[in-house]
C-alpha cells in the first residue's frame, strides 16, 4: 500500500464540561480571568454575563469557564497529544478556584474533533473511493434511484468501553470545507471531512481524576480513530 495522496491535515478540537449550575462565577469572574490568563500565558480575556473566555490573539486557543459550562477550544494541534495536555492543564486549574465546586455534579462531558485532510485527486475520485471503503450503496439501492451518484456522506454514530461518539464524514470541495471550521486558514481543494464527538451524560459526582481521566480517552480515541479511518478511505 502507498500513502502518497494522503496530504496535510487540518484540526479542530472542542472540550466542553456542563455542570450544575454555580452562581458564584458571577462573584469572581474578574480574579478567574487574570489568573486563567497568567497560567495558561494567553493576553486576551472578556468577561461577560456569565461567562469569562481567555485566548492568545489569534484566537486558536480558547477557554472559558460559565455558570454552567465550561470548555477549550483549539485550532490545530500539532500533535495527539497537545490539544489533551492543554485541557488538562487548564481544568486542573479551575477545579481549585475559590468558588468552583469540586468534585462537581457533572451533566455532560465530552470531546469533540474535527479533521480535514488533502486529497491529491478529484473530487469525483474521492466521492467514488469513499463510497466503496465507508458508505457502501448497494448497486440495488442506485438501480432503485435511477440515478448517477454525485456525492456522499453521513452520520455513523457508536458506543464502545469508553463513551458514546458521534461521528459525521465525506468527501467535499474547498469551499464546503471552510464553513466546518472556526478559523481560516489554507484549506485544500477536495478533502476528506472526519468529525467525531466523544460524549457521556453522567449525571452524577465525579471525582478530579474521572474528569481528567475522561479528557485523556476521550482526546486520545478520537485522534486514533481518524488515522484509521483516513487510512482505510485515502491510502491505496
Amino acid at each position: 500500500m502507498t500513502t502518497h495522496e494522503i496530504g496535510r491535515t487540518i484540526n479542530e478540537h472542542i472540550f466542553e464540561i456542563r455542570y450544575k449550575p454555580n452562581a458564584k462565577i458571577l462573584d469572581h469572574r474578574g480574579v478567574w480571568a487574570e489568573s486563567l490568563s497568567k497560567h495558561l500565558e494567553l493576553s486576551e480575556w472578556l468577561i461577560v454575563e456569565n461567562r469569562v473566555d481567555v485566548h492568545d490573539k489569534e484566537n486558536k486557543l480558547r477557554v472559558f469557564v460559565g455558570f454552567s459550562n465550561a470548555g477549550c477550544v483549539c485550532f490545530t494541534s500539532p500533535t495527539a497529544t497537545f490539544f489533551p495536555d492543554k485541557v488538562v492543564k487548564f481544568f486542573r486549574f479551575v477545579l481549585g478556584f475559590d468558588g468552583f465546586i469540586n468534585p462537581l455534579f457533572v451533566q455532560r462531558i465530552g470531546i469533540r474533533s474535527k479533521f480535514c485532510t488533502s486529497f491529491g485527486g478529484s473530487f469525483d475520485e474521492l466521492r467514488d473511493r469513499y463510497a466503496s471503503r465507508y458508505l457502501v450503496p448497494t448497486k440495488e439501492l442506485i438501480t432503485a434511484y435511477e440515478a448517477k451518484l454525485i456525492d456522499i456522506g453521513g452520520p455513523l454514530n457508536f458506543a464502545d468501553k469508553h463513551g458514546n461518539f458521534n461521528t459525521m464524514s465525506g468527501p467535499m470541495p474547498k469551499d464546503q470545507i471552510k464553513e466546518f471550521f472556526s478559523q481560516k486558514t489554507d484549506f485544500p481543494e477536495v478533502g476528506f471531512y472526519f468529525d467525531i464527538d466523544y460524549w457521556l451524560k453522567p449525571n452524577a459526582v465525579m471525582e478530579d481524576k474521572e474528569i481528567v481521566n475522561k479528557i485523556s480517552i476521550f482526546s486520545r480515541e478520537a485522534w486514533s480513530k481518524h488515522e484509521k479511518i483516513k487510512t482505510l478511505i485515502l491510502t491505496k
